[in-house]
Formats: structure tokens, sequence, C-alpha cells
């Protein structure tokens, strides 16, 4: 007897990808899009009533950074696999989002076939991200030490979140809001931020932040 189709969830704040997706998946009998979110906050409340298998995840979101998204869900639904779908490259953002709770991690630059190639994987206990980065990821689940990447290497998750949206943009009272946390927090981690890349000042901290996001070239370590 065959089992009823996987319940998966998308939260993206771009409906033409939400509508995407549901157009891609139709003809996969074994998946089924029970719930749609447009914001970290409506993806929390639609959770309340449906138990999806499968969450697919922006981490660029309206409200939230998809990173604390990811984290509050794993914690709360620990059973829930994740699978971040995003344009943020993997490189910068996966080994983050893995020590998060997500187990795939798939750009929007890539083919149907290998989002849907993602989704099977996960469902099926697997990890799915690029073959460097899930050596890295087990070799850490094992407690043996990983030579940094990068210098972003030296940051902590949430110092990653708020470097992330420095270079999309965001100023302190955006990046407040979008992570729950007060001005003073987000001056904090900045200055962190800026020890840590060895930057002289918050105008070069910008400039850095802007430059690896948008075209996806990591600091050197």
């Amino acid at each position: 007897m065959e089992r009823s189709a996987y319940s998966l969830m998308v939260v993206d704040d771009h409906p033409i990808i939400i509508n995407g997706l549901k157009t891609l998946l139709i003809s996969e009998k074994s998946l089924s899009i029970d719930a749609v979110a447009t914001s970290a906050a409506e993806a929390m409340k639609v959770l309340e009533t449906v138990s999806p298998e499968l969450a697919i995840i922006d981490l660029s979101l309206g409200d939230s950074d998809g990173t604390y998204l990811i984290q509050k869900i794993h914690q709360r639904y620990p059973k829930m696999h994740i699978l971040v779908y995003s344009m943020s490259e993997e490189k910068i953002f996966g080994e983050r989002v893995a020590s998060t709770g997500a187990r795939g991690y798939v750009m929007k630059t890539s083919s149907p076939a290998h989002l849907k190639k993602a989704i099977h994987a996960v469902l099926d206990g697997h990890l799915f991200f690029s073959d460097p980065l899930t050596k890295r990821i087990l070799k850490k689940q094992g407690g043996r030490p990983t030579a940094p990447q990068s210098a972003l290497d030296h940051l902590s998750n949430r110092e990653i979140d708020v470097f992330k949206l420095i270079g999309e943009g965001l100023d302190t009272v955006n990046i407040s809001g979008k992570l729950d946390i007060s001005k003073n927090t987000v001056d904090t981690h900045r200055i962190n931020i800026k020890k840590k890349l060895e930057l002289p000042n918050g105008k070069a901290l910008d400039r850095m932040a802007y430059e690896v996001i948008m075209t996806g070239r990591l600091p050197k370590k």
C-alpha cells in the first residue's frame, strides 16, 4: 500500500516563487504543498495548525532573517525537515544554516530537477549540500575540528545574521526589527564583527558585507 504524499510547506516573501514551486511540484504525486507563508511570523502561526514533514525556506524574508526562522522551527519542531531555497550563496551560509537545523541547501539558480532531488533526499533523511560542505558538516558532527574557509568563519551565527543584513543594505533600526534584538545589540555586533574581520571602520564593514552578499566572494582567512 502506497503512503500518502509528503506534506510540504514553503516560506518565501515572493508569491511568484511560491506559485512557481506549486507548478513545479504539481506533477510529483508523492509531494504536496499543503501550507505557505510569506513571512516568518506567518510561518510560525501556520505551524500551529499544520504539521508538514518538510519546510522549504528562503533566507531573505520581509520581517525576519531565514536563519533565525530555521532555528526557531528546529527548536520547536525538531522532527521537521528543513531545506533552504535561496539566492544567497551556499558557501557563505550553508554551514551556518546546517548548524541551526537545515538539512539541505539549494540555490534558486539551480535546475528544477536539482531541487526535486534535494527535496526527496532530505525527506529520506539525507543531508543535501555540496560535497565539500557535507564533509565539513559531518566532520564537525563527529567532533573533529575544521580549518576556517574564510574570515567569516570567525563570526558567530548571530554575527553572520547581522553581516548578511548589512550586506543587503539594512540599517541598524531595520536589522533590529528583523532579528528582534535591540539597536544597542546590533551596534555591539557591528563592533565585534569589525574586530574579528580587522576592519578599520563602519564604512569598511558596510563595503565588505555588500561585496560578499552581492558577489558571493568570500574574504580571505
